[in-house]
């Protein structure tokens, strides 16, 4: 997505008011460098002001206003900030055009820290920030009904099988849906980010955890983002750290859950989470062509076959992705020009 031509003279304005005017100089200026896009329709670029000694460099974010609901997403940085949760702070808001200013919460996410062996640190923070949103409570969050988990399996069927792949869904499938909706009303329900994974987290420098994406929130299961975390698209652990890290999130958490069925939970609504992924990074490069997730379907339908083997009620789908999508995935994704 292009930049809007105006959003640069919104920045410069912006900025005037944002930092003194001592710091700007008598010609301000800044660069601007665009940052990865993830799902959704909006842009970001890191603002880097030029001439500003020391001074805090910020996000502008571009949030066409037909597409994002741009008031709850400051009403959420708020509502978190004020549960000690590090959301960006919103400096200002042009909610006609969809530009907003906000704090940088760093450069470096979970995912380059666990690329640099930085594991324990981060987790541990990430699971004490969970246990913090989840006690979250406002109107301004609605429920994650279990039409709406039915719907998102539904992009895994039209947009990947269907559209990339060509394949036809089998009837098994069906069961296979059923379950994983099930699994996701049996464990206490509570604020749940929905994207928290290791893209979407900032390992900060006074080791804190600065949390983007956000905008989505809903009520729903207390397996969901931690599942999010723990099988990430993006990064895979091992079954003991994940063992781990489960059993330390339930020693922070006042959970109402025996731990069995927590566990069976937080697997099974990985498989339903990775399994919208992957539809969702299908539908990205089939609609927008955007290909930067196009590498992450083979090795992620990899994980869901193998998790999904697990349970008898996922036995028929991790063999018929395993023997069916999987290599047609393959196959069709290496032959993309």
């Amino acid at each position: 997505m292009r930049m809007p031509a105006e959003l640069p003279a919104w920045i410069q304005a912006t900025l005037a008011d944002v930092l003194p005017a001592a710091a700007l100089g008598e010609q301000p200026g800044f660069d601007l460098i665009r940052l990865p896009a993830e799902a959704s329709t909006r842009s970001f670029f890191r603002v880097v002001p030029r001439v500003a000694k020391g001074a805090s460099t910020f996000i502008a974010m571009h949030s066409p206003p037909k597409t994002e609901d741009n008031p709850r997403y400051i009403r959420l940085a708020a509502l978190f900030r004020a549960h000690g949760l590090a959301t960006p702070q919103v400096h200002a808001a042009d909610l006609a055009r969809g530009f907003l200013l906000l704090d940088d919460l760093g450069e470096r996410d979970f995912e380059a820290a666990y690329a640099a062996g930085e594991v324990d640190a981060p987790l541990d923070a990430a699971i004490r920030d969970l246990v913090a949103l989840q006690a979250v409570v406002s109107d301004d969050i609605p429920p994650y009904t279990a039409a709406r988990f039915a719907d998102e399996l539904a992009i895994f069927t039209h947009s990947l099988v269907g559209r990339l792949l060509e394949l036809a869904v089998p009837d098994h499938f069906a069961a296979a849906r059923e379950a994983l909706i099930a699994a996701t009303q049996s464990v206490p329900q509570c604020t749940v980010h929905r994207d928290y994974h290791c893209r979407n987290l900032l390992w900060r420098t006074d080791g804190t955890v600065g949390i983007v994406d956000f905008q989505d929130a809903l009520v729903g299961p207390a397996s969901y983002d931690l599942a999010s975390l723990l099988r990430d698209c993006y990064h895979e652990f091992g079954e003991a750290a994940l063992a781990h890290w489960q059993r330390r999130y339930l020693d922070l958490a006042d959970l109402d859950c025996d731990a069995a069925t927590f566990s069976r939970a937080v697997d099974l609504t990985a498989i339903q989470r990775q399994l919208k992924a992957v539809g969702i990074f299908a539908r990205l490069y089939l609609d927008r062509g955007r290909r930067r997730h196009i590498g992450d379907i083979v090795p992620v339908l990899g994980r869901i076959a193998r998790l999904g083997r697990r349970y008898s009620e996922t036995t028929a789908l991790a063999e018929w992705l395993a023997s069916d999508v999987l290599p047609c995935a393959a196959r069709r994704i290496a032959a993309l020009p």
